[in-house]
């Protein structure tokens, strides 16, 4: 195949939505540039497909908080002429289905903000009295951290007697250490490192204490943020159409800029600006943003090449590992029952740990769409077993946890075919980034121990090496692992490549 030969005045790398944005915002400025992704669709892991019967579902990232929390992607929304709606919670008093670690159910009610005892899991009262001082001790904690720069040196408030007594101590702990020396409850230290691993992507033993504050920090310092759907938090709304909304309509106003299967291999400088090589075109460009997840920038090769601290730092951010799984009923009978079609396990051997309604609003209750979620180890373990086996084990913990219903998946509205994890069409899909081969993990990047306090590797994030400028969800400082975060951090970029210019 013919390479194709352009010249453009800067070029992006990777059309998710840090890319995207920053490519958008550059030919809004009148600035000619283009934009080279490797995979097959814009997006990136915002990745919209359709059931038999027309109904959106959102392979990758779907939901969106409120214009205070997530400011970045509703603006755009806004200027994109796309709208969100309310993602399912019952209302006030919709419950969320609890697995003890006894295996037995019980409800609370995550929104009754008139009963503080009934928006909590049935624990025992020492249990729920350790998981709120250990909830408030990390807000407390996140409040120090600088967004810009959270391996500055910065002493920490409010810390349990066991904890670091600095940022830099935290980032010398892993998450596990440090709630081991805190906690005092199994059942409650098994709930939280199950919500942790799930905004993690990874085990709480293989993250940085320092990077899960810097994140509750991108939060407004507020634990509930990244996992709730109350008033404020991340999973509030979702999407008209599907969270691919926006990036299909930037995509349309690009036009031919936008290179689809395109990966590239090589980034040259010299002293006029920067060759960008993919397998299908080269482009000589004034400045190119790199706009991948920070390990995937690994597969690129620099000449000359990488400084140092980037070249390190691109070896210690790995991304974590989630499967999301897609059910689809006929009708989503929770709802009726007055459950929000959330579930919590802690139990012992459950591999989902937590479920949710991921269907239309209220009142459009067909079909009947609910995602199970598995992350870090519980994820590998799924690995091991086959497609079949996989489906059976879903279907199992949740027929425990919503009846016999759950098991009576529909027979008349399918999944598409998405090849190779969903070979024919069916009424289960499942999607696991980490098997993608230009993506290779979910969320964002997390580093262990020491990555950003490691002298110059920190700020090896976003300073830019010559005419090579970073965006990504990783460079995100509000909020991180967020595309409202990615959003962020291509309109930095954009705004930043003009400034050098």
């Amino acid at each position: 195949m013919a390479i194709k030969q352009l010249e453009s005045r800067f070029c992006v790398v990777g059309a998710g939505y840090a890319g995207l944005t920053a490519a958008y915002r550059l030919q809004q400025k009148k600035q000619l540039v283009t934009l080279l992704e490797a995979g097959s669709h814009v997006g990136g892991r915002v990745w919209t497909e359709y059931l038999s019967d027309g109904t959106p579902f959102d392979i990758g990232g779907a939901w969106v908080g409120n214009k205070k929390v997530q400011p970045d992607i509703r603006r755009l929304m806004d200027e994109l002429n796309v709208r969100p709606y309310g993602q399912f919670t019952g209302g006030a008093h919709g419950k969320t289905v609890f697995v003890d670690a006894e295996h037995k159910i019980s409800h609370y009610e995550p929104l009754n903000k008139d009963n503080p005892l009934e928006t909590v899991p049935k624990m025992g009262i020492w249990a729920q009295l350790d998981l709120g001082a250990t909830v408030f001790a990390l807000n407390a904690m996140s409040e120090a951290v600088h967004l810009d720069s959270p391996w500055d040196d910065i002493d920490l408030p409010c810390t349990p007697s066991a904890g670091p007594k600095t940022t830099r101590e935290a980032d010398a702990m892993t998450v596990e250490t440090w709630l081991k020396l805190n906690m005092s409850t199994a059942e409650a230290r098994t709930l939280l490192t199950n919500a942790i691993t799930g905004i993690l992507g990874v085990s709480p033993g293989a993250a940085s204490l320092l990077h899960l504050l810097f994140m509750l920090r991108s939060f407004d310092s507020s634990f509930l943020n990244p996992i709730g759907s109350g008033p404020g938090e991340a999973e509030e709304f979702r999407v008209r159409g599907g969270a691919q909304e926006m990036a299909k309509k930037m995509a349309a106003k690009l036009g031919d800029a936008v290179h689809l299967n395109s990966p590239v291999r090589q980034i040259t400088q010299d002293a006029r600006g920067v060759t960008v090589s993919s397998e299908t075109v080269s482009v000589v460009a004034r400045r190119v943003i790199v706009a991948t997840g920070t390990a995937m920038a690994n597969f690129i090769r620099f000449d000359p090449i990488l400084p140092i601290p980037r070249a390190q730092l691109q070896q210690r951010m790995p991304q974590g590992e989630c499967w999301k799984i897609w059910l689809c009923y006929d009708k989503a009978f929770w709802r009726s029952k007055g459950l929000n079609g959330e579930s919590v396990s802690i139990a012992d051997g459950d591999l989902i740990v937590n479920a949710r309604d991921a269907g239309l609003e209220a009142g459009k209750d067909e079909p009947g769409l609910m995602n199970a979620f598995l992350a870090g180890d519980g994820a590998r373990e799924f690995d091991r077993i086959s497609r079949a086996d996989r489906k059976k084990r879903v279907l199992k913990e949740l027929v425990h946890r919503f009846g016999k219903e759950a098991g009576r998946l529909s027979t008349r509205v399918t999944f598409p075919a998405v090849p190779p994890q969903n070979p024919k069409p069916d009424s289960y899909f499942e999607w696991n980034w980490a098997m993608d081969e230009f993506t290779r993990g979910d969320f964002a990047a997390v580093p262990g121990p020491g990555v950003y306090t490691t002298l110059g590797t920190g700020p090896a994030i976003r300073d830019r090496f010559g005419f090579v400028h970073w965006a990504g969800v990783d460079t995100a400082t509000y909020p991180y692992a967020t595309f409202s975060g990615a959003v962020q951090s291509g309109e930095r970029a954009a705004k930043e490549v003009l400034e050098a210019d």
